[in-house]
């Protein structure tokens, strides 16, 4: 991901419009350019600033920027669990019905040609 894809992204990013793929590119690109930084901590500071005086609630911009950037995290841990868990229940399952097959096979004499 390049300075202006990342730039493009900073709104739906601080909106937690978010895809795994993107979200990756993302934080790699954020870890490698300052500019990019300040650009997603200011939009965030005012994007939370109008929520919060919509919400009507205490103004923390340094916190809910953390919190953000470990929410981003969390989601990237589980995207990345929950894809894991999928391939590795695909294989069981793969292997339980290969299995059953050779079984099913082996009892009944039944030969495939």
């Amino acid at each position: 991901m390049n300075c202006l894809e990342a730039r493009k992204y900073i709104y739906d990013f601080v909106q937690k419009n978010w895809e795994e793929e993107m979200v990756e590119d993302f934080l790699k690109h954020l870890h490698s350019c300052p500019e990019c930084q300040e650009e997603l901590r200011i939009t965030h500071m005012v994007y939370h600033g109008l929520r919060s005086l919509d919400d009507k609630e205490e103004l923390r911009i340094d916190g809910s920027y953390a919190e953000l950037q470990e929410e981003a995290g969390s989601f990237l841990f589980h995207c990345h669990f929950f894809s894991a868990f999928r391939i590795v229940s695909e294989t069981l399952v793969f292997w339980a019905v290969t299995f059953s097959l050779i079984c099913f096979i082996a009892k009944y004499g039944v030969y495939l040609t």
